[in-house]
């Protein structure tokens, strides 16, 4: 597993928030990854059901899951009641 630091960045700089990483050649570029703690922009609910609608015509565009080579018969199945876990 790489090693993680906690950091910000702020004006295209990091700055070390905790323990920073030993031994880091100065004045040299180093790669890293870097995750961002930001929350996903705010869709309203009709951008949200654009975009659902858009992946769904781009996947029966493709063909639709070739995994299920009949769909009529896998949505019976999946709809066929069954015992409930401990409810038997």
């Amino acid at each position: 597993m790489l090693p993680t630091y906690p950091a910000v960045i702020r004006d295209g700089r990091i700055e070390w928030t905790g323990e920073a990483p030993v031994g880091l050649p100065p004045d040299t570029a180093v790669p890293c990854y870097i995750t961002l703690f930001v929350p996903a922009p705010v869709m309203s609910r009709e951008e949200r059901g654009k975009r659902m609608a858009a992946a769904l015509e781009r996947l029966a565009a493709r063909g639709g899951v070739a995994s299920i080579p009949d769909p009529l018969a896998w949505e019976r199945e999946q709809r066929e009641d069954r015992p409930l876990p401990g409810r038997e």
